[in-house]
């Protein structure tokens, strides 16, 4: 994570098209899908340090990350997916407004309402659900962007609140 964070701009965006075209293939033998979990355990691993967590959440990987949450193959592949949205939610200390965090909760309270009874699933969607709505209620409550800037569906709130009451 330190030799990430103190990359020059030019050798940040070369790890960064690397990073989502390798995440970003259509390649469906089992090799591509083992690389691209290995891919996803090591963003987890990065995740942790703020100022790389800043600077992918802010980057093309986030769309790329919500696509593949949402067309990925395997569901190995979706729940580390989430756990990486998850960990550049709890890590970033920066968030701009072009970031698209609405997009990303919409998606996760979809898959969770669709597999309600997947008591795994849910485990796995979770989180990156709450770390979302807590990053945008802090950035909100410091005032950091007008309240219109990212939208939380009432949706949401009412997937979480279901599945707090069902255990």
């Amino acid at each position: 994570a330190e030799k990430l964070s103190s990359m020059k701009d030019t050798d940040w965006n070369d790890f960064l098209q690397r990073v989502c075209s390798l995440l970003d293939s259509t390649e469906k033998n089992t090799g591509a899908a083992r690389s691209k979990l290995n891919l996803l355990y090591y963003l987890c691993t990065v995740a942790v340090h703020k100022e790389v967590a800043s600077r992918l959440i802010s980057s093309q990987l986030f769309p790329i990350l919500i696509q593949q949450l949402r067309a990925a193959a395997t569901w190995d592949i979706r729940a580390k997916v989430a756990r990486v949205i998850g960990l550049l939610a709890l890590h970033t200390s920066e968030l701009g407004e072009n970031v698209p965090v609405s997009e990303a909760i919409m998606l996760l309270t979809e898959l969770i309402r669709e597999n309600f009874r997947n008591s795994k699933l849910k485990q796995c969607l979770l989180p990156a659900l709450g770390e979302l709505l807590y990053l945008i209620a802090s950035k909100e409550q410091k005032r950091e962007h007008p309240r219109e800037c990212w939208v939380v569906p009432s949706a949401a709130y009412t997937v979480l609140m279901r599945c707090l009451r069902e255990g």
